[in-house]
C-alpha cells in the first residue's frame, strides 16, 4: 500500500494539472485522468473567452455559470469513489458557504420552481439564519460586513461553532437544492477521515485541482459581468427581506 500523506501538509489539498493520483485516508489511490483535467481547463477557458465577448445579461450569465459547474462535477464523479463523502453526511451543510450573485439567481430560480410548503420551511430557515449571522457579525469590531470575503472569514468560525445546518438541507439529511447547489458545495471532497469534518475535529484536508480554482474564479467573474454584482455572501444572505 503506498504511504500515507502527510495530511498536515498545507500544499496537499491543491493537486495540479497532470497529476496522477489523489490519495485518501484508507492509503487508496484515486486515478485522476490528466486527460479529463486538461480537457476541463480548456472548456473553463473557452467559457472565459465567451465572457468576455458574449452578450451582457442575466440569463447569459446564468447559462455560463451551468456549464461551469457541468464541468466540475464531471471532475467530481470521477474522482468521488475515494473520498470520504456520501449522501446524507451534510458534515459541511453546517458551514458558511461563500456564494456569488449568480449563484443566488439559480438558488432563487430553484426556490420559485419548490412546492408551497416547501417555500415555506425555506423561507423560515433563511429568516432565522440570517438572524444568527447579523447577531454574529455584530461581535467583532468594527462588525462584519457579510458582503465581502473578510466579513466572511471574520464571522465564520463563529456560525460554525453554532452547528446550524443549511436553510435547504431537508430532515433527511439531503440537499433540497441540489441541482442548484452552489461552487464550493460541489466542490467539497474530503480526503481525510469523515469524523475530522465534525465541529472541533479536522480539519479535513480536500481535493483541490486547478480546474476547481479556476471554476471559482469564473463564478466571481460572471457574477460581475452578468449580474453588475461582485459580492460573496453566506447563501441565506442574498434572500434577507430587506433586500
Amino acid at each position: 500500500m503506498t504511504e500515507l500523506p502527510d495530511f498536515n501538509d498545507p500544499s496537499l489539498p491543491t493537486i495540479v494539472v497532470g497529476h496522477p493520483a489523489i490519495v485518501n485516508f484508507r492509503g487508496e489511490e484515486v486515478p485522476v485522468p490528466p486527460l479529463l483535467l486538461e480537457e476541463a481547463m480548456k472548456e473553463l477557458d473557452r467559457l472565459e473567452n465567451e465572457l468576455d465577448r458574449g452578450e451582457i445579461s442575466s440569463e447569459t450569465g446564468k447559462r455560463l455559470l451551468r456549464q461551469v459547474y457541468d464541468v466540475v462535477d464531471r471532475v467530481g464523479e470521477v474522482v468521488s469513489p475515494g473520498m470520504s463523502c456520501h449522501s446524507g453526511c451534510s458534515a459541511c451543510c453546517r458551514v458558511m458557504v461563500a456564494t456569488t450573485a449568480s449563484e443566488a439567481a439559480l438558488i432563487d430560480e430553484r426556490m420559485k420552481r419548490g412546492r408551497e410548503e416547501e417555500r415555506l420551511v425555506w423561507k423560515q430557515g433563511i429568516e432565522n439564519r440570517n438572524a444568527l449571522l447579523e447577531s454574529l457579525s455584530s461581535r467583532t469590531i468594527p462588525p462584519s460586513d457579510l458582503t465581502t470575503f473578510k466579513g466572511l472569514v471574520d464571522t465564520c468560525e463563529m456560525y460554525e461553532h453554532e452547528n446550524q445546518p443549511c436553510p435547504f438541507l431537508g430532515a433527511d439529511r439531503l440537499c433540497q437544492i441540489y441541482e442548484e447547489r452552489p461552487l464550493l458545495c460541489r466542490i467539497c471532497w474530503v480526503l481525510t477521515d469523515p469524523a475530522d469534518c465534525l465541529p472541533g475535529e479536522g480539519p479535513p484536508v480536500k481535493f483541490r485541482t486547478r480546474v476547481f480554482e479556476k471554476a471559482h474564479a469564473l463564478c466571481g467573474a460572471i457574477s460581475a459581468t452578468h449580474f453588475g454584482d461582485d459580492r460573496v455572501s453566506p447563501i441565506p444572505y442574498w434572500f434577507r427581506s430587506d433586500g
